[in-house]
């Protein structure tokens, strides 16, 4: 076996030079700075370091889920705002692209498509101005327009109960551009045969969306969608910490589990929380990834990531 293994490795040399960058930049990213979950176990200091620093056994998960609802908190605005910006942006975005590629004029296609990526590339320091500007108490543009018509201010930064749609509306307005990219490509490598020989059989634009184009789409979703699966625990920190300018009176419905670390992190030195943290964020990560892998391997063998 041993020799059958190192004769393959010698066979194909040149495609694993070729992938030896990629090796070694995944070693050095993704593996070693796993020998830091450790620090999750243990009462960490600088002095003793990470190896010998007293180990403390579950005590930092204990602190993480016995005091008060924060992890409870932390987990359901986390997998909420996940789904949440899953489902509408995946609609968003195949919506965005079959538009886009129904265009009959091709340079206008291009001129929208251009503007539609634009957002992806302002930094959330700048859209946290933009909201700012939006939502201010007294000269917030929203305001002014309800006291306009008759309304009366709201104060958003007071207000947690708004943020789930702001903050929606925030994400997919920089976010769905870039992401019909994919689905647009896809698009353009369909057979198009297939679409001249249902306007044949007589097929309007309705049953050509339905019964050619989106069965189509499906196994680009579902990849898609189990690739975005293992980061479920992690959020944009940018869009839950500097959107929200941090603000504690809008932790109910804002904070989640990258902006707590960000947070814990900034404020004390505490790093066995926040380790203990980021663990359980991988750890229900992977489950949900092999669960909903598994899942879709029993309905659709074909649609599977593995």
């Amino acid at each position: 076996m041993v020799l059958k293994i190192v004769k393959n490795i010698w066979k194909h040399k040149a495609l694993l030079f070729m992938a030896l960058p990629a090796i070694i930049l995944l070693i050095l990213f993704a593996y070693v700075p796993m020998a830091g979950l450790v620090v999750a176990f243990k009462k960490f200091n600088y002095v003793d370091g990470l190896f010998k620093s007293p180990w403390n056994g579950l005590e930092n998960f204990r602190y993480l889920f016995m005091v008060g609802d924060t992890a409870w908190r932390l987990t359901r605005n986390t997998v909420g705002y996940y789904l949440l910006f899953t489902v509408l942006g995946t609609i968003g975005n195949v919506a965005i692209a079959i538009g886009i590629n129904e265009m009959i004029h091709k340079k206008t296609a291009k001129y929208f498509q251009t503007f539609m990526i634009l957002p992806t590339f302002i930094s959330y320091i700048a859209i946290a101005f933009i909201v700012d500007a939006f939502l201010q108490s007294d000269i917030g543009i929203i305001n002014r327009i309800l006291i306009f018509l008759g309304g009366e201010n709201i104060s958003f930064y007071q207000s947690p109960e708004y943020w789930p749609i702001i903050l929606t509306v925030v994400k997919l307005w920089k976010s769905m551009g870039y992401g019909s990219v994919l689905y647009l490509s896809a698009l353009a490598g369909f057979d198009q045969q297939i679409y001249e020989a249902a306007a044949i059989d007589g097929a309007n634009a309705r049953q050509k969306l339905f019964r050619i184009t989106l069965p189509k789409l499906v196994p680009t979703i579902v990849v898609m969608t189990l690739l975005g699966l293992g980061n479920i625990m992690h959020s944009d920190t940018g869009l839950f910490y500097q959107v929200t300018q941090n603000n504690g009176m809008l932790y109910p419905t804002t904070q989640v589990l990258d902006s707590f670390v960000l947070n814990a992190l900034m404020k004390n030195t505490d790093y066995g929380l926040t380790s203990a943290a980021t663990f359980y964020q991988s750890v229900v990560g992977l489950i949900l990834v092999l669960v909903t892998n598994w899942i879709i391997r029993k309905k659709s063998p074909d649609n599977a990531l593995f």
